[in-house]
């Protein structure tokens, strides 16, 4: 049973990653087009992005295998063999159950690692040929950190807090550098509110470098203003996605940002589903035993593998609500995550009793 399921987890995985490269490949093709990307640069791009959507489509490969396999043993009477001599139902799912449940263990303590870091440097690659990202935020123990571009150059923008919409920081120092990367201006200021257009500055102190090289103190009593293109829908965008963090770190960078002024449900949100993640996998295993542990003489197979696969997107669909609720803080964050898998175990384990055992 484990080496049947095996193979049909290898089988379509192979298949699926197959058609995610084909149309990953096809999509970076069109969108660096224009660049002075090369074929080899957006295959090895287009290679490095497939981990992430994968890793995404893992809990339908094992819902699709968990079909195949018993729809093969339904095919061939060894189902209905196995059952005569005795073996009830949750006996034989027990062994693709287990096999599901390790797989999670593997793809959060291994998988996952492994596709943040793969996604960070696809990003990164197709950055560098696109060059076209104005800003970047980042954590510290110095407090956060923010680069923007400029007419002249780029602003480097370091401060202790801020606000959960990052329009308000506080202890505030900038760095302004010119197109080669030189020094121009220093700003110490006690804090800077982001209206439109314009961060301003209120008690600042500035340095400018003057025609001898050397930086002249000059101290403002009124605000002083820098011109930015930033939004506060820009500044949180511009958070590394969760998805780009290790598990490993993630509880770290969760820190650093509500150390920072903040919010980090939506990262918190997401490592409570990847613990979850070995949950889901069983209960899309589930999904595809219920609907399959049927003798083949009953027919309707084409029927049971198409409520199969429409129970499994319900799943989704499910899951996507309730971590939708549980990101604008309408429910907590463990229900938004652990529900959707439990609920689909349960409700398997009772078609799959009522099926089959009565």
């Amino acid at each position: 049973m484990l080496r049947n399921f095996l193979k049909s987890v290898v089988g379509v995985f192979l298949v699926i990653a197959l058609v995610v490269v084909l149309f990953t490949s096809v999509e970076n093709v069109r969108r660096l087009g224009d660049t002075e990307a090369k074929f080899t640069d957006i295959l090895w791009i287009t290679l490095l992005q497939a981990p992430e959507t994968l890793y995404q489509v893992m809990p339908l490969v094992l819902m699709l295998a968990s079909l195949l396999t018993f729809l093969r043993l339904a095919r061939t009477s060894e189902l209905v063999i196995i059952r005569a001599s005795g073996v009830s139902a949750l006996r034989l799912i027990a062994v693709p159950m287990v096999a599901s449940l390790l797989v999670g263990a593997i793809a959060i303590v291994a998988i996952n690692p492994f596709v943040a870091a793969s996604m960070k440097q696809g990003e990164e690659m197709e950055d560098g040929f696109r060059d076209n990202r104005d800003s970047l935020l980042s954590f510290s123990r110095e407090g956060i950190w923010l680069r923007q571009a400029d007419t002249i150059g780029q602003t480097v923008i370091q401060a202790g807090r801020t606000n959960a919409n990052g329009t308000r920081l506080s202890g505030v120092r900038l760095y302004r550098f010119d197109g080669e990367g030189t020094l121009y201006s220093r700003v110490d200021a006690a804090g800077a509110n982001l209206i439109p257009g314009v961060w301003r500055l209120s008690d600042a102190t500035l340095w400018e470098l003057d025609n001898e090289g050397r930086y002249e103190l000059i101290s403002t009593d009124a605000p002083l203003d820098i011109p930015t293109d930033l939004t506060n829908e820009q500044i949180l965008e511009s958070f590394a996605p969760p998805q780009m963090i290790s598990l490993w770190n993630l509880g770290s960078f969760i820190a650093q940002m509500e150390d920072s002024g903040f919010s980090g449900r939506r990262h918190r949100l997401y490592l409570q589903t990847e613990l979850a993640k070995p949950a889901l996998f069983a209960a899309m295993v589930l999904i595809g035993a219920a609907f399959s542990l049927r003798p083949a003489r009953f027919g309707q197979a084409g029927i049971m593998i198409l409520l199969a696969v429409l129970a499994g997107f319900s799943l989704y669909f499910l899951k996507d609500f309730a971590e939708s609720l549980g990101a604008q803080g309408q429910v907590p964050l463990a229900v938004a995550a652990w529900t959707p898998p439990v609920a689909a175990i349960l409700l398997a384990l009772s078609l799959l009793l009522h099926l089959e055992d009565g």
